[in-house]
């Protein structure tokens, strides 16, 4: 079919985006895949076209936690400050999902619900945790930008103050004639 040569990947339980790599692959696959069973003569049902929607918007849907698991996973580098900044763009795409009219079935509309909910539960005072807003005032990239929240702002702020007066008061004085 002039394709190029691409197996299929197997979804692997303990790793969520298994399934969206999984997803993805058959929907890279779908033309070769209706026309190897067609040729086999395969008694496997085929997906619907209704069901390959469904697939490809579930990818569309996922494809945002993917990028967001992958740089926060990154091991070369520190993404403690990015959390707040990340975890709020997640919500934005989620919203933008349920508000845009681009998700057009009904499972992938509940599954998207479920997601925002649930993203609502977890990250609902993530600005107030003292290490991420902290980690994210202090990170030149983001300072303020990662806090809708005032209060959380000036709270990290207000914190990294105190404990930078208390070690410039605990420093030893420098000995005579340096």
């Amino acid at each position: 079919m002039g394709l190029s040569e691409l197996r299929p990947i197997q979804d692997c339980i303990t790793r969520w985006n298994s399934t969206l790599h999984m997803l993805k692959r058959v929907l890279d696959l779908r033309e070769a895949i209706i026309s190897t069973l067609a040729l086999l003569n395969a008694p496997i049902e085929l997906l619907y076209p209704h069901e390959w929607d469904i697939v490809k918007e579930t990818c569309t849907v996922l494809e945002p936690f993917e990028q967001v698991t992958v740089e926060i996973s990154g091991e070369q580098y520190v993404t403690a400050s990015k959390m707040i900044i990340l975890c709020r763009g997640l919500q934005i795409a989620t919203t933008h999902h349920q508000t845009s009219g681009a998700i057009s079935t009904e499972n992938i509309t509940e599954m998207v619900q479920v997601l925002s909910a649930s993203m609502e539960k977890r990250f609902h005072r993530m600005e107030f945790n003292n290490v991420l807003a902290e980690a994210s005032v202090l990170d030149p990239r983001f300072k303020k930008l990662a806090f809708y929240d005032s209060t959380a702002l000036d709270e990290a702020v207000q914190r990294l103050k105190t404990a930078a007066a208390n070690c410039t008061r605990n420093e030893p004085s420098a000995p005579p004639g340096n």
